[in-house]
């Protein structure tokens, strides 16, 4: 018996790896060994509080990425997977799809605090089809006019490969948005989620990886089987009218939340490598310029979007949780190109959603819990306003504002 399960495996061994098909040349990462969950966040671990304190509102938004606050006017602007930018009107309590960009809107920020005008992270979602092929980037829209102006869809091309690495400033690769041409640029691959300086000169870009014809949601699956890193965090200058490469060969690069300022610059950011299951901050300026940290790894789950509450608490998007199958594949990258070849439908999938709530450091956990997705699916980021936690859902099924109290949430205090 021994015998046969030995040469049935061996057997099977030979078959994932000789006749396995990467039909879409995934680029397949080294084996990486995912450990325990922190104990620190199995401390915080609380009971699901959406069973029975979730609220909806706006029935008529589909599912979307992300959502910002107009409080003078009291609006609220969502990027939804339909297309479209929806606008909330809190007020009449009536919802609108407002703006469609070329390709399907994910991150939205104001580009300053004048809120005049929204910048969106825009590209393809996965299994769409889009007449424009080369409309992925950094959108400026005029909240006034509704016009969209293009910022960002071509960046330099990078030749070389470097791992994990925080440029230092006067290191830094910088060039000139004028002096890019077909010889020297390339299409923006996948535009996720940014940042906004306080002066909103500085717009901090994350693309998680560089392929040609990605796109998010399913288009992303095969990147978080490859976990290979590729994945950049760029910097939009507007004063200067230049991009500058700030983080390289990273794994999955999503979302982004600046963590501390000088008088004049940013000196570090926040970042989620969502399919490594970490969380980094990388030190862009000050004493340790060209430095990083992993605040957190082996997460109990995909981290995706990271939002700030009035306390500075940084809030986090656990939009799946973490198995001991991605457990197994991640340490055994062999059998990838078997997995790569097999149609998305018959990859497992779970259904849980969460949060993880950080204090204003990063450094510690305040809070996690972990929903069965009876209620809600694919929690993407947690964005507080006033006294609610609004919790965007990027499936396509989901339909309505998820909202929650923020005194439903038992929250540690910060260390």
């Amino acid at each position: 018996m021994k015998y046969l399960l030995c040469t049935n495996s061996i057997l099977l061994f030979y078959f994932l790896s000789f006749f396995g098909c990467n039909t879409n040349n995934i680029k397949i990462g080294k084996p990486y060994q995912l450990g325990n969950v922190p104990i620190s966040i199995k401390n915080v671990t609380k009971p699901d509080p959406f069973i029975e304190h979730l609220n909806i509102s706006f029935p008529e938004l589909p599912g979307h990425d992300d959502l910002i606050f107009d409080q003078k006017n009291q609006v609220a602007y969502a990027s939804g997977m339909d297309g479209w930018i929806w606008k909330l009107d809190f007020k009449t309590k009536s919802a609108e799809a407002w703006v469609k960009p070329p390709v399907n809107p994910a991150g939205l920020q104001f580009s300053n605090n004048k809120q005049e005008s929204i910048l969106t992270c825009a590209s393809r979602l996965g299994g769409m089809d889009y007449a424009d092929k080369s409309g992925v980037g950094l959108y400026e829209i005029n909240i006034k006019t509704k016009t969209v102006h293009p910022l960002i869809l071509n960046l330099p091309k990078i030749e070389k490969d470097e791992f994990e690495i925080v440029y230092q400033e006067s290191k830094r690769p910088i060039f000139s948005l004028n002096k890019l041409n077909e010889s020297n640029s390339r299409a923006f691959s996948l535009c996720n989620d940014l940042a906004v300086s306080k002066d909103g000169n500085r717009i901090y870009i994350s693309e998680p990886f560089e392929r040609p014809n990605a796109a998010m949601g399913s288009g992303a699956v095969p990147e978080a089987i490859g976990l290979y890193p590729h994945g950049k965090l760029w910097m939009y200058d507007r004063k200067h009218n230049t991009i500058s490469l700030i983080m390289n060969g990273f794994t999955f690069v999503d979302g982004i939340v600046i963590a501390s300022h000088s008088s004049t610059k940013e000196e570090s950011v926040i970042i989620t490598e969502t399919t490594k299951f970490r969380i980094i901050k990388a030190n862009i300026n000050g004493k340790k310029e060209g430095t990083f940290e992993v605040l957190f790894e082996n997460l109990p789950g995909l981290a995706d979007g990271l939002e700030r509450d009035a306390k500075g608490r940084i809030w986090v998007g656990i939009i799946k949780p973490r198995s001991g199958l991605i457990n197994f594949i991640h340490n055994n990258p062999w059998i990838k190109s078997f997995l790569l070849s097999l149609p998305q439908k018959l990859l497992p999938i779970a259904k849980k959603t969460g949060i993880l709530v950080l204090d204003p450091s990063g450094s510690n956990a305040l809070y996690y819990t972990l929903h069965d997705g009876s209620k809600i699916k694919d929690i993407s980021v947690a964005v507080p306003h006033e006294d609610i936690i609004y919790l965007p859902s990027f499936d396509n099924s989901s339909y309505g504002l998820y909202s929650i109290s923020i005194n439903k949430f038992e929250l540690g205090e910060s260390k």
